[in-house]
């Protein structure tokens, strides 16, 4: 039984002109639309409808946020294990800590990316989300201590009036509490 493994260009439906405006948008996403035209030996409009065509496959997206290189922020990677993933998934789905989550296999089940101005932050987090959460039976915690290649994280700035009782608007932590406790206080001050 011979069984070929497909490229990127079978896989994703795309060509090699296709791959070199990815790379080249990668490298340089400010890059022009003529410069791609010259290495790719094609025309501006088709450049530019062939980008078009890589956005709506969602194959070229941009994201707005830090880069973990270059910014003083501290980040998480925290393992989770848990007997229902999808209880945690729409626990952590709103919170503005956690940047990115994973449903991986394995010893864990949950992968989550924890952004914090500090460790003690992400500490209390973690405990308070996932180690008091009777549905979770195991997290490990490692910090990032240097990205090697550029890594750009989302970051939602209610994270900064964290009270160490629960992370912001949405949060699952405290049913008693108003769903929009920030909003409030903002009112008070």
């Amino acid at each position: 039984m011979d069984m070929k493994k497909k490229s990127f260009n079978e896989l994703l439906s795309i060509d090699d002109a296709d791959k070199i405006i990815i790379e080249m948008m990668e490298k340089n996403p400010d890059i022009t639309h003529s410069a791609i035209a010259k290495e790719i030996e094609k025309s501006q409009p088709a450049v530019g409808a062939r980008i078009i065509k890589l956005e709506r496959k969602h194959l070229l997206t941009k994201q707005v946020g830090f880069n973990v290189k270059e910014v003083d922020i501290k980040v998480a990677i925290v393992y989770i294990s848990t007997k229902d993933v999808e209880n945690v998934v729409e626990k952590i789905k709103n919170c503005p800590f956690i940047n990115h989550a994973f449903k991986i296999s394995g010893e864990f089940n949950m992968l989550c990316f924890i952004a914090a101005s500090d460790l003690q932050t992400i500490e209390k987090l973690v405990d308070l989300c996932f180690r008091r959460d009777p549905n979770v039976i195991n997290v490990k915690t490692n910090i990032l201590i240097e990205s090697i290649h550029d890594f750009v994280v989302p970051i939602d700035f209610t994270i900064e009036k964290f009270d160490g009782r629960y992370c912001g608007p949405g949060c699952s932590l405290k049913e008693d509490l108003p769903r929009f406790k920030f909003n409030e206080l903002k009112q008070e001050d």
